[in-house]
């Protein structure tokens, strides 16, 4: 069996907090989701279930508690809040969940809401919880929405009534969606990121709320250009085709009796002798009526074809030249100012399947403006989490060797670069102590094939931070045997003496020595005064 090799002789988690800090933070068997704005709550969710972690960090009598939900699922934009609320779900609960104070709570849902509701993002101060009521299946009629997005306002000591959010009635095709979603949420509360999901269920395309100074809420599809780039007119949806005629309709109650009788013998016999036929059992004139009737429906079913296949081909031509956005796989940043997606892409056949690969990148959608910043990674890159000023944690896939880059001013950053340019200790750590055995692909170009080999190398797992990134969390997950999920990583940024961890490029930093001359940059080790603020470098 493949096992998960740790070089290091990690035995229990360090509770007294971060006492070195050029060390993180190790929790075992946890799978870090989302870590809350103020960094003192942490969110596990993996193949043993839900964890809800309190980081206490600066503190020495600091503790680290758990609850364990094996059947609870956090919600998929940033799930924890300052004050340590969760949101969720279960299958085995109809309502949408939030946990406080060490228990769970049902949020209100209207009557006609069905089960698999559920609670996605919570704001920053837990005053506003987003998500989705589940209010229909589906049924013989296609044209029909499932789902719909709402928002919990805080009330009291819980949550109120869901509000319905503002959504468009009809897709880029004219025709009624399946899901219109609620997924994640700003720090404020007041911008939200969803998706629509088209009425065949195949393309997945970003929807914003917002809401304006009267707590008046709006939608907008942002980039809309992207869907349907050529214009095509739209075709409209031709409906259900002809009903095609029935012998039974034509026929007496004690000849289709008849009819039975002889089929019933027909399958005792184990289908040795004849299958009879409707006709059979049928007087000339109601053959006579039957193929009139089939003429008919011959003539409708040829018609309704044509215009089948007029709009089959428009959505097909919609569905090649729109970005397949992956479902689910949205964020937004804690500002409200940029959203992130995970864009599919079909790539060549694989050799070992016989099927098309999926590749993934990323894409940074700027809300306020025309800008969208593309991030690939060999094929291979989803977003997990949008930090301030529009910067991207993107992961390769889960259930793989996961590593984490950090998507920057159109850059792929391996993450322990990143780490080694805000504090250089943490990168050495990572470097000489996150290494882990695993099988690889590697390609043979001899043979065409893949081989599967077995290698030593550093794993970063599946990144999320803290809005500012002063906290950043690392989870390796347990590809080996599924018995637990892995071991996570809290890095104290702040604590380990990194500055400005989210600057941007275009900002100027006010840098001077402890003599007061003033500095381009502040990279060798020391003490300094930068932006008002004394910082040591190491």
């Amino acid at each position: 069996m493949k096992k998960l090799i740790l070089l290091f002789g990690l035995t229990a988690i360090n509770l007294s907090g971060y006492a070195e800090q050029s060390e993180p933070m190790m929790i075992e068997n946890a799978a870090i989701k989302a870590i809350s704005p103020n960094g003192k709550f942490a969110v596990s969710q993996g193949s043993t279930g839900l964890r809800i972690l309190e980081l206490s960090p600066d503190n020495e009598n600091s503790q680290y508690n758990e609850s364990d939900y094996e059947e609870y699922y956090s919600g998929d934009g940033n799930c924890v809040s300052d004050n340590g609320v969760v949101v969720a779900s279960t299958p085995n609960n109809p309502n949408a969940l939030y946990w406080k104070d060490g228990e769970w709570h049902s949020l209100q849902h209207p009557s006609n809401a069905l089960t698999s509701n559920h609670a996605q993002g919570i704001s920053a101060d837990g005053s506003r919880i987003c998500g989705n009521l589940r209010i229909s299946g589906m049924g013989n009629d296609d044209d029909v929405l499932m789902v719909i997005p709402c928002v919990w306002n805080a009330e009291g000591n819980g949550y109120g009534k869901p509000v319905l959010l503002p959504h468009p009635d009809l897709d880029y095709a004219d025709r009624v969606p399946q899901y219109i979603t609620a997924i994640d949420i700003s720090a404020d509360g007041k911008v939200i990121v969803g998706q629509i999901r088209d009425a065949q269920g195949i393309l997945n395309y970003p929807i914003i709320y917002k809401e304006n100074e009267n707590g008046e809420w709006s939608y907008d599809i942002p980039y809309e250009y992207l869907i349907n780039p050529d214009k095509l007119e739209i075709v409209p949806y031709p409906g259900e085709g002809p009903a095609m005629p029935q012998f039974e309709s034509f026929m007496t109650s004690e000849e289709i009796e008849a009819y039975n009788i002889v089929y019933n013998e027909y399958v005792s016999s184990g289908y040795q002798i004849p299958c009879p036929e409707y006709w059979e059992f049928m007087t000339p004139e109601e053959i006579a009526a039957y193929n009139e009737a089939a003429d008919i429906y011959n003539e409708k079913a040829i018609a309704y074809n044509k215009k089948f296949e007029a709009w089959a081909d428009f959505i097909f031509s919609i569905i090649e030249t729109s970005p397949s956005y992956a479902f689910n796989q949205v964020r937004i940043s804690p500002d409200g100012k940029t959203i992130g997606c995970t864009v599919e892409v079909t790539g060549e056949r694989d050799p070992l399947t016989g099927f098309p690969s999926i590749e993934n990148s990323v894409w940074l959608l700027d809300l306020t403006c025309d800008k969208i910043s593309k991030y690939d990674k060999d094929g291979d890159l989803n977003i997990y989490y949008i930090a301030n000023n529009g910067i991207g944690i993107g992961t390769t896939s889960a259930g793989t060797a996961s590593n984490s880059y950090i998507l920057q001013d159109e850059n792929v950053i391996d993450i322990v670069n990143w780490m080694n340019s805000k504090v250089p200790e943490y990168a050495s750590w990572i470097k000489e102590n996150m290494i882990y055995q695993y099988e690889k692909e590697v390609f043979d170009e001899k043979t065409g094939n893949y081989d599967l080999i077995y290698t030593d190398d550093v794993l970063t797992g599946r990144a999320t931070a803290t809005p500012d990134f002063s906290i950043v969390s690392l989870s390796v997950e347990n590809i080996w045997d599924g018995m637990d999920d892995g071991i996570a990583y809290i890095f104290d940024l702040k604590a380990a003496g990194a500055v400005n961890t989210v600057r941007t490029s275009s900002e100027e930093m006010s840098i001077y020595d402890l003599a007061g001359r003033k500095l381009k940059s502040a990279t060798a080790p020391g003490i300094y005064i930068i932006n008002g603020e004394k910082k040591v470098v190491r």
